[in-house]
């Protein structure tokens, strides 16, 4: 028999545990070698200082290492404790949220900030080379035991990056100026780097002794899906210190740009008919000289005899697909400064990477590419694209890849009728000369109101299926207190299995519909909790013996209501099947005694009324009628009660946020559109307003089962973020 995924992670389950115990037991010895190893470097220092001052700082700084050894030992354990804790508390199938540096962070960062950015990434670099060795074995043993398809980094709790966390947090907490702090862990790092590389080494051997084997797993990808690619080195090299003034350049507002051309107009070149700048003050690109705002006025001046160069000479001899190629090259020619390259590199990473990411159908990927040129040109005219997140083209970008991963496939049902609007849109913005943000409003106002929904017709569809959904829900909350008191009856612990669960499953369900529909504020509208006692005392063959009269009058009355009561509901007669099968077998119990019936039932250990209803209705206790079903395209998957963890991979969708789901025996790709407020139910609507709904438990069984895929739906921002982490790269290799 294969063995299933979920099967995987649970064999390996305490041998998992027993692996996160035995780091952390560990954590103190391993603090104490990183501190011994510490030490003797300092020492080494020590020896080698030419300066008195600069001898008495590394002893101090020596002496002060020795005075907090034991509270870092203590501490370094509680971090990483904590930190494997945290990975912990969420499903281990899901990616881990990102902890690199984003793009739209970066503008409001100080240098002092940047700089320890950088550090911190540079420290995590040298541990993560010295280790990498064994950490790729490492990785695939850790990704088997969790019984995941595919290696990744991220779910891999001892990876560098965390040791390296708690180090720095643990020297954090210290009273010590940061420059103290900082020199231990620069020490640190080369050791632990190679602590590292050893334990790796060793757990890969135990791993394997005790029967974990890597072979089946796929190889890695990347966070978002998409296969990593070598990193392409930019010219000029984008660091975050290039890169953070960048953005804050592109902070000036438009109506400053005025004011600014006044203040500089006595600098400004004089551009000859070669669009090159020619006398006056030699721009540097920083805002300690010329600010990119300036620039960017300069550029609207040039843009256009750049593009028409560029479409009507060099371009038109080259294929389509090395236009933008040859519009890079004359921009950056002619660019002015740092500041205006440095824009059309971020531009044309951001391109490149969005045109690569495997989330996006290929003629969707194709079209940010054609839409390159606008945006090369403007970036120049407009910087403010890379500083405001609303900004219409950021916003035009975002809204066509978010909504395009709506689609499985271009054979996706909506697809075609999708993609023909757009291209028709987008199409003048290819071939158009930029010099502000405007003709990007107008393309997304123009897709805007032809997306969201003009008749309003979803909307309704929308609103009816939440209705459906939270009359269910209402009804499930009713029928739970009437569980609650059917199990607080004395005579409850008495009563068969079937019958109880019977009347704590369906019944109630009836019960809370008739209160909920009732108009006249009766106690028991429909008098079907008054069935109750009835049922109870009729399935207890050792009562119903003594009064056989009062049986037969009573059992026909009581399967009618029974039926009617069901009806009320609609509850599926093949689901009650089971049940009165049972009943009418009591039944004839009574009628005709033996000895069994003659003796009273042992009575069971009182049942909680939580668990109960959810184990009996199936769905989490929650019974959706199919006209509620029909309008919210509720999809019943009953399964058996199994405890949740307390956070899981469900706690992280939020309305809006895009999943995979098998549907049918095909994907399809649909949206969180609303969930209770208790976040039980989940309606999902896709690309062509068809909505589903599950219960929370039905989506964890799909998302174990690998029938739900959680697909992260910001291509533009994680486009932007790439290009932060590429700066991240070229500021760690740079050596001082």
């Amino acid at each position: 028999m294969k063995v299933t995924e979920p099967e995987i992670s649970q064999q390996y389950t305490a041998l998992y545990q027993a692996t996160i115990r035995e780091a952390v037991d560990g954590s103190a010895a391993l603090m104490t070698r990183l501190i011994a190893h510490t030490r003797a470097g300092l020492r080494e220092q020590e020896s080698q200082a030419l300066e008195l001052r600069e001898r008495d700082r590394l002893t101090d700084s020596r002496r002060r290492l020795n005075q907090f050894e034991p509270i870092l030992c203590e501490r370094f354990a509680e971090e990483l404790q904590t930190a494997f804790a945290r990975m912990a508390s969420v499903e281990r199938a899901l990616p881990a949220a990102p902890t690199g540096l984003q793009f739209d962070q970066l503008a409001a960062m100080d240098d002092a900030q940047l700089a320890q950015r950088v550090s911190s990434a540079r420290v995590q670099h040298t541990v993560q080379l010295a280790a990498d060795a064994a950490l790729a074995e490492l990785n695939q043993l850790i990704c088997a035991m969790l019984g995941l398809a595919t290696v990744r980094l991220e779910h891999n709790p001892l990876r560098p990056a965390v040791y390296v966390e708690a180090v720095t947090a643990a020297l954090t907490h210290l009273p010590v100026p940061s420059t103290v702090s900082k020199s231990w862990i620069s020490v640190m790092s080369g050791a632990l780097g190679h602590e590292l590389d050893a334990y790796y080494r060793h757990l890969c051997a135990h791993l394997r002794e005790r029967g974990v084997a890597s072979g089946g797993l796929a190889g890695a990808v990347g966070p978002s899906g998409a296969a990593e690619r070598p990193t392409v080195q930019q010219r000029p090299v984008l660091t975050l210190e290039k890169l953070r003034d960048l953005l804050a350049d592109a902070s000036f507002d438009a109506h400053d740009l005025d004011r600014i051309e006044q203040r500089y107009s006595r600098h400004a070149p004089v551009l000859d008919d070669a669009g090159s700048a020619t006398g006056g003050l030699e721009p540097t690109g920083f805002r300690a000289t010329v600010p990119a705002a300036f620039d960017a006025i300069r550029e609207m001046k040039l843009i256009d005899r750049v593009v028409h160069r560029v479409q009507t000479g060099k371009a038109a001899a080259l294929p389509v697909t090395d236009a933008p190629q040859a519009l890079r090259e004359e921009l950056r020619r002619s660019a002015h400064g740092l500041d205006q390259t440095l824009g059309v590199e971020v531009v044309t990473m951001m391109v490149d990477n969005i045109t690569h990411d495997q989330r996006l159908l290929p003629p969707v990927r194709q079209l940010v590419g054609e839409l390159e040129p606008a945006l090369l040109q403007l970036a120049l005219a407009d910087p403010r694209f890379f500083s405001h997140r609303q900004h219409p083209a950021r916003r035009l970008l975002h809204e066509i890849t978010h909504r395009s991963i709506a689609f499985e496939s271009v054979e996706s049902r909506g697809f075609s009728g999708f993609m023909e609007p757009l291209r028709e849109a987008v199409a003048p913005l290819a071939s158009a000369s930029i010099d502000t943000a405007e003709p990007f409003d107008k393309v997304l106002s123009q897709l805007v109101g032809l997306w969201d929904d003009p008749d309003g017709k979803e909307k309704r569809q929308l609103a009816k299926a939440v209705k459906a959904l939270q009359k269910a829900e209402q009804r499930k909350a009713l029928a739970s207190t009437i569980v609650a008191d059917m199990l607080a009856r004395p005579d409850a612990a008495l009563v068969p299995d079937a019958v109880l669960d019977f009347l704590c499953g369906p019944w109630a369900q009836v019960i809370a519909h008739a209160r909920m529909a009732d108009k006249s504020g009766a106690d028991d509208p429909g008098h079907f909790a008054q069935l109750i006692e009835g049922l109870m005392w009729s399935a207890q063959p050792h009562l119903t013996r003594k009064k056989v009269p009062t049986l037969t009058r009573l059992v026909p009355q009581l399967l009618s209501r029974l039926r009617e009561g069901l009806a009320t509901i609609d509850y599926p007669p093949h689901k009650t099947s089971g049940f009165f099968e049972v009943l009418m077998h009591l039944h004839q119990r009574g009628f005709k005694p033996d000895a069994a019936a003659a003796s009273p039932p042992v009575a069971r250990r009182p049942r909680d009324a939580a668990s109960m209803s959810a184990h009996l209705s199936g769905n989490d206790g929650l019974w959706v009628a199919p006209l509620e079903a029909r309008a919210s395209g509720f999809i019943d998957l009953s399964t058996d009660v199994l405890p949740l963890p307390q956070r899981t991979a469900i706690d992280e969708l939020v309305v809006g946020s895009r999943v995979a789901l098998m549907a049918e025996g095909s994907w399809t790709r649909t949206r969180l559109s609303w969930t209770s407020p208790n976040t039980t139910l989940l309606l999902f609507t896709d690309a062509l307003g068809y909505m589903q709904s599950l219960t929370r438990r039905s989506c964890e069984q799909l998302f174990a089962t690998g029938q739900l895929r959680i697909i992260s739906a910001h291509p533009v921002q994680d486009a932007l973020d790439a290009v932060v982490q590429t700066a991240m790269h070229n500021s760690v290799d740079i050596r001082f």
